[in-house]
């Protein structure tokens, strides 16, 4: 499946639909191999099965067409966790190798709050990474 995706955009749209499924292969596979160290598998697994995923909005895209080598999107995922609904806002990059797209890294947000209650230590961590905010950006 990781061969026939096309942009950025689809392979952000497919990565969300991973983690409605469950498909942690996937996401692995569809990490960038020089930041695949970064994803906390397991703590991924976590949240994306004991998350309802309600819905994923693309809120812009930079470049990331067939014919580009990288791309970032912009994105709202919207999830159901402990009965809260808590809408995960990222800017992702996107590289492209040997003609596949993977996902990279995650962008900071310039200017936008992203949460407005603060976040926990055990809640997962703003960023998208899987870990804990506080194995993460909350060190």
């Amino acid at each position: 499946m990781i061969n026939n995706i096309k942009t950025a955009e689809e392979m952000m749209r497919a990565r969300y639909r991973a983690f409605e499924s469950g498909d942690i292969d996937f996401l692995v596979e569809s990490q960038d191999e020089d930041t695949r160290d970064t994803l906390d598998v397991e703590e991924t697994k976590k949240w994306a099965e004991e998350s309802k995923w309600l819905g994923l909005e693309i809120i812009s895209t930079e470049a990331g067409q067939e014919t580009d080598d990288e791309g970032i999107v912009e994105f709202k995922a919207t999830y159901e966790e402990d009965g809260k609904v808590v809408v995960h806002h990222e800017k992702s990059r996107f590289v492209k190798k040997n003609g596949i797209w993977y996902y990279n890294h995650w962008l900071p947000l310039q200017g936008t709050i992203v949460k407005e209650e603060r976040v926990g230590r055990n809640d997962p961590c703003v960023c998208g990474s899987g870990k804990k905010y506080k194995k993460c950006c909350g060190k």
